[in-house]
């Protein structure tokens, strides 16, 4: 139970890190809509973390240990190379469906955990982790569509017979909206 709730830990420490990290970078940009995004997930997540604390002192009594690198599950999260795009090329949707497909696969791993758990207090604490995952992915897909829909241009969409003309038009003004 004590290595459960250190891989939570060094998970959810994990995403923050990566979080602020982003958030970092958007400020620097000059992004601070994306910033604050990405501060209040920071936010949310230091709040799991306080939670897994929680948890483990409720558990085991003591809070959980610090797991050495090589023990801790590896290719959980993922960025979609956002480290590498220059952060004026990234938008809300963007950061937040990367944040959604992060929340996923922490699902996802934690239901492995619940089911091929070796006792029924592992399984228990692996199923709260897994229904904690999913409840934030499905805050952040209600912000993913937000943030579609804010960035929606109606009426901006090529009218059949597509041209050449009509298509070149159509970029100049999406690339003078966009600067």
């Amino acid at each position: 139970m004590g290595e459960l709730l250190a891989t939570a830990l060094i998970m959810e420490k994990e995403s923050a890190d990566r979080y602020a990290d982003l958030a970092g970078r958007m400020r620097a940009a000059g992004r601070r809509e994306l910033a604050d995004v990405f501060d209040r997930l920071v936010r949310e997540e230091t709040g799991h973390i306080d939670m897994v604390v929680i948890w483990s002192r409720q558990v085991t009594h003591k809070p959980p240990e610090i797991l050495p690198p090589e023990a801790v599950p590896q290719d959980v999260f993922d960025e979609d190379g956002i480290g590498f795009v220059s952060p004026e090329l990234v938008d809300a949707y963007r950061s937040l469906a990367i944040a959604v497909r992060n929340e996923e696969r922490a699902f996802a791993f934690w239901s492995y955990v619940a089911a091929h758990g070796v006792s029924p207090e592992i399984r228990e604490v692996a199923e709260r982790m897994a229904r904690e995952e999913l409840e934030h992915a499905k805050t952040l897909r209600r912000e993913r569509r937000k943030a579609f829909l804010k960035d929606r241009h109606p009426g901006s969409a090529i009218q059949e017979p597509y041209d050449l003309s009509s298509l070149e038009m159509e970029v100049c003004t999406r690339l003078e909206e966009s600067t």
